[in-house]
C-alpha cells in the first residue's frame, strides 16, 4: 500500500510514542496537518516558533520523553534555533521537524519564498544529528534513526528536514523501522575499581549533575548516599537528583562557586568524590577552582565530558542509573568508606548553606522562601535568567526529579513561561509555575495567549523592578554609567486581563505566597505581578 511522505512521517512518529507536537501551522506544513487528521497525535499552538521550542523543551524535561516541534521552512526554522541551542546545552531530547523548499529549489536562490542557501547548515551546529530526506521512502527509516539518537547516548536535540515535494510523494509503508533503547552499561571492571576506591577512602562526597536527574537514577542515588554515608552536592541542573530534605542531601552551592562557600569543608574533609552526570565544566566548577578531593571517580554517559579541568582517577562512560545500580550490587563491607559522614554534620552544612550571606541572594531570599512555601512538593517550577532565580539555585529546595528547570547551559532569556506550558501538558496533574523577570518575560510574553487558549492552569510570577538588573549591576561594577537597562514595562496585570487571565499585584513576600497558593487551589491561569520597591 502506498502512502504520502507526510502520512509516513506521522505513522513513524506514532510508532515511537509521540502524542503531542508543538507547532504553528503554515502553508508549508499543511500536508503534515492533513496526515495528522487521521492520527491521535495532538497539536498545540504557540504564538511564536521560539515558544514552540521552549514548550517542547519543558515537555521533555518534565516527562523524560522526547519533545517534538514542527516548523515551516525559512523563518520558522530560524525562529526556533535559540531554544534548540538551549536544549543542546542542557542535554534535552528534542525532535525538530521542518519543511524545506522542493528538491529542485534547494540552495538555488531563485527568489522562492523562504529560500536559503543551506537551511540544514543553520541548525546543524546546535543539534546532535541532522538529516534531510530526499525521498518519501527514506522517511520511516529517518525517523527511526532520529529516535535512536534521542534515546541512546547523551540526550540532545535532533533535526529532520523534509522538502515539500517529498511530503506529497508516495512510497510503500514499512513497520519494521523502529528505534530501540540501548542503555549504556558500565564495564564490570570499572564498577569493581570504583568500589575499591570507595573502600580505600575515609569519607566520600557525591556530586550530582543533570545526568543523575531521572525517575530511574534519583532513588538509586539516594540509596547509594545512605549506603556509603556520603553527602550529595548538586549542580544547577542537578537539582532534584535527590530530595533536598534527604538526610544526605546538602543542596546546590549556588549559581556561582566561591571559596567561602560552606560546602568547602565537606569537599576538603573527603578523600574521594563520585561525580555522576556532570561534565565538571568551567562554569560548574568556576574554572576548576571547586576543591574536589584528589581521588575522582567521574561517571558520564558522554565520554567527551570526562575530559574536564580535573584529571579523573577513574573515568566511566555509562548511564548514571545503570552505574549506580551496578555499584550498589557490588558494595559490601569492604567497599564502603571507613568513616563516612554523620547526617548531623550534613544537616549543619545544609543549614549553613541556606544561611550563607551573599548580598544579592539576601535581597531575594524572602521571595524565594515565599514561593517554596506556597508550592506542593511535586510542583514544576521553570526559572528564567533573572535575579530571584539566581538566588533560588541555592535557596529553593527541590524534592522530585524533573520538577525544576533553569537555562544554565545557554543562558537564554524568556524560557520560563513556555517551558512551564510544556511541562503542564506533560503532567496536567502537577501545578506548573513560571518565575520570570520583567525583562525576560517580554521575550515570550505572547505565550500568555497559549495559556488563555487552552485555559491552562499555569501560574506566572513576574518580578518587576523596571530594570535589566544583572546588567545594571555589572555596569556599576565596572564604574560605567548604566545605559539601556531601564525598562518601560506594560501593566502586566492589565495585559493578563486582556487575555482573560486572572491577575493579582503584590508587594510583599507573604502576599506572594497567598496569591500562588490561591492560584494553585483554584486551578486557573493566573499572573502574579510582583512590584519590587527597591531598585538596585
Amino acid at each position: 500500500m502506498l502512502f504520502t511522505g507526510a502520512e509516513l512521517l506521522v505513522k513513524a512518529l506514532e510508532r515511537h510514542g509521540v502524542d503531542l507536537i508543538f507547532s504553528i501551522p503554515g502553508v508549508h506544513t499543511l500536508d503534515i496537518y492533513a496526515a495528522l487528521e487521521k492520527s491521535t497525535i495532538r497539536t498545540i499552538l504557540p504564538r511564536h516558533e521560539q515558544g514552540a521550542g521552549y514548550m517542547a523543551d519543558g515537555y521533555a524535561r518534565a516527562s523524560g520523553r522526547v519533545g517534538v516541534a514542527l516548523t515551516i521552512s525559512g523563518p520558522g526554522l530560524t525562529n526556533i534555533v535559540t531554544p534548540v541551542a538551549q536544549a543542546f546545552a542542557d542535554s534535552v531530547p528534542l525532535l525538530v521537524i521542518s519543511t524545506s523548499l522542493e528538491r529542485h529549489e534547494l540552495g538555488a536562490m531563485h527568489g522562492e519564498l523562504h529560500a536559503m542557501p543551506d537551511q540544514l547548515a543553520v541548525i546543524r551546529p546546535v543539534v546532535k544529528w541532522a538529516y534531510r530526506v530526499m525521498s518519501a521512502g527514506e522517511i520511516t527509516a529517518a525517523v527511526a534513526a532520529a529516535f535512536d539518537q534521542l534515546w541512546n547516548g547523551r540526550p540532545r536535540p535532533v533535526y529532520l528536514e523534509i522538502p515539500l515535494d517529498v511530503l506529497r510523494e508516495h512510497a510503500p509503508g514499512c513497520d519494521d523501522y523502529r528505534a530501540h533503547r540501548q542503555p549504556r552499561l558500565p564495564h564490570p571492571d570499572d564498577v569493581d575499581r570504583a568500589a575499591k576506591l570507595l573502600g580505600a577512602a575515609r569519607r566520600a562526597v557525591i556530586l550530582a549533575g543533570g545526568g543523575a536527574v531521572s525517575e530511574e537514577a534519583s532513588p538509586l542515588l539516594a540509596e547509594l548516599a545512605s549506603e556509603i554515608r556520603a553527602p550529595v552536592l548538586m549542580t544547577v541542573t542537578g537539582k532534584g537528583a535527590i530530595p533536598d530534605d534527604h538526610p544526605y542531601a546538602v543542596g546546590s552551592w549556588g549559581y556561582r562557586w566561591t571559596n567561602d562557600n560552606p560546602i568547602t569543608d565537606l569537599m576538603r574533609g573527603s578523600d574521594v568524590v563520585l561525580a555522576i552526570g556532570t561534565g565538571l565544566g568551567t562554569r560548574t566548577t568556576s574554572g576548576g577552582t571547586l576543591p574536589l578531593p584528589s581521588t575522582l571517580i567521574h561517571v558520564d554517559i558522554d565520554p567527551l565530558e570526562l575530559t574536564s579541568p580535573y584529571c579523573p582517577t577513574l573515568a566511566v562512560g555509562a548511564d548514571a542509573a545503570q552505574f549506580i545500580a551496578a555499584l550498589l550490587q557490588r558494595i559490601g563491607t569492604n567497599s564502603r568508606p571507613r568513616v563516612g559522614w554523620d547526617p548531623e554534620a550534613i544537616a549543619r552544612t545544609r543549614e549553613s548553606l541556606h544561611r550563607f550571606s551573599q548580598e544579592t541572594d539576601d535581597r531575594y531570599k524572602p521571595w524565594v522562601q515565599a514561593l517554596r512555601s506556597a508550592l506542593p512538593r511535586a510542583a514544576f517550577t521553570a526559572h528564567d535568567m533573572t535575579m530571584v532565580c539566581y538566588a533560588a539555585v541555592r535557596l529553593f529546595p527541590v524534592y522530585l526529579p524533573r520538577t525544576y528547570t533553569f537555562p544554565r547551559g545557554f543562558g537564554t532569556l524568556g524560557s520560563a513561561l513556555p517551558m512551564a506550558i510544556g511541562a503542564k501538558f506533560a503532567h496536567p496533574e502537577r501545578p506548573a509555575l513560571a518565575i520570570c523577570g520583567d525583562g525576560g518575560i517580554q521575550f515570550t510574553i505572547q505565550e500568555l495567549g497559549t495559556v488563555a487558549q487552552y485555559r491552562l492552569p499555569v501560574t506566572v510570577v513576574v518580578f518587576d523592578d523596571h530594570t535589566h538588573t544583572a546588567v545594571k549591576q555589572a555596569m556599576l561594577g565596572r564604574e560605567m554609567r548604566p545605559r539601556d537597562v531601564a525598562l518601560i514595562n506594560p501593566d502586566f496585570a492589565v495585559l493578563a486581563g486582556a487575555y482573560g487571565i486572572e491577575s493579582v499585584r503584590v508587594t510583599e513576600p507573604q502576599a506572594l505566597a497567598q496569591a500562588v497558593s490561591r492560584a494553585i487551589e483554584r486551578s486557573v491561569p493566573t499572573l502574579v505581578h510582583v512590584l519590587l520597591r527597591d531598585n538596585p
